[in-house]
Parts: structure tokens; C-alpha cells; sequence
């Protein structure tokens, strides 16, 4: 765990980095409106504040001896190489740009704002999806594997069904509904 000072110094960084004073309370309450998922909240909480132990957090405690991108292996992998500046990430979210625009019939384009803190203003499944995103982005990043577009469109499906399923057994099918109504064919 970071001292609390570092966290703070961190929370200035973020402040500075994207100008967003005004709507961090926002971006650090948004996992709790569009997820239901614990670890959603908990992986985006370290995000934000900058816990999670990317290939150059690990070669300064001395457990790599390279700070460079798992991904492209050409860069540091920092928190903003890994989840917006690499190559491979990039291509990743050119995808999903298209990907949305096909589904939700809307020109969405991302900036590096945009991917760490979400759109703050939005309640919508955008939100949600942008964090299974990069969720997905560090499974493959931890497991050492290839990023891959179809793999986040799997774990989109399981979820849904899986909501389904719960939304039908609890009665909340109307509430599914209004979450995953972009994807009800």
C-alpha cells in the first residue's frame, strides 16, 4: 500500500495531467454506478491511483530486470504506455472505436483521458465497458499474452449472459434490460 502522501501527490498528478478537479469525485464514483463487480471497483480504484504494478514499478522493488512494455517491448511500461501509448493498446482501442461506433451508432473517439477516467459525465454502459477493457488489457498483460480484440468481445458476452441469467432469476430482467439494451439482438 502507497503512504497516504503519495496517493495524494498522485491525485495532484491526475489533477494536472488531465485537468479534472472538478469531476474526480465523479470518475472515482462512477465503477460503483455502472459495475456490480467488486473487482471492477478494486481494479479501477488502483488505476486511478496509480497501484498497479507496472514492468517499471517492478524493476525498481528489483522483480524484472526490464522496464520495458510486455506488450511492444520497445517502451517503459508505465501505466499510461500500457493502457493508451503502445502500439498494441492503440490498436486495441481503434477497434473498439469501431466496434461502438457499429453498435451504439456513435462516433466515440479516445483520448488518454478518456480511457483512465471514463467519461464521468455518462452513467451508461460505456463506462462499464471501458473498464472490462482495460481489465482485459491487464489479464493480458499479466498472463503474458497476446492482446486480442475477440478475447474482450468473449468476456463481454459471458458477462452478459451471465447478467441475464441473474437478472432472470432475481426478476430484474427490465434493469438488464436497460443496461445491455444496445446489445439485445
Amino acid at each position: 500500500m502507497q503512504p497516504k502522501s503519495e496517493v495524494t501527490e498522485y491525485i495532484k498528478q491526475v489533477n494536472q495531467s488531465f485537468d479534472v478537479e472538478d469531476t474526480l469525485d465523479k470518475a472515482y464514483l462512477l465503477p460503483h454506478i455502472v459495475a456490480s463487480e467488486t473487482y471492477v471497483w478494486s481494479f479501477q480504484y488502483r488505476l486511478l491511483n496509480y497501484i498497479l504494478f507496472t514492468n517499471v514499478k517492478l524493476l525498481k522493488i528489483g522483480l524484472l530486470l526490464t522496464d520495458q512494455c510486455t506488450f511492444c517491448n520497445v517502451n517503459e511500461e508505465t501505466l499510461y504506455h500500457l493502457f493508451f501509448e503502445c502500439s498494441h493498446v492503440q490498436a486495441f482501442w481503434e477497434c473498439f472505436v469501431e466496434w461502438w461506433t457499429a453498435v451504439a451508432n456513435e462516433n466515440l473517439s479516445l483520448t488518454l483521458k478518456d480511457v483512465i477516467l471514463g467519461f464521468p459525465e455518462r452513467n451508461d454502459i460505456l463506462n462499464y465497458l471501458l473498464i472490462l477493457s482495460k481489465l482485459c488489457i491487464w489479464e493480458c498483460r499479466r498472463s503474458n499474452r497476446c492482446l486480442n480484440f475477440n478475447l474482450f468481445l468473449y468476456k463481454i458476452e459471458v458477462k452478459k449472459e451471465t447478467e441475464r441469467y441473474i437478472a432472470v432469476k432475481n426478476g430484474t430482467l427490465e434493469e438488464f434490460n436497460r443496461k445491455w439494451g444496445l446489445f439485445q439482438h
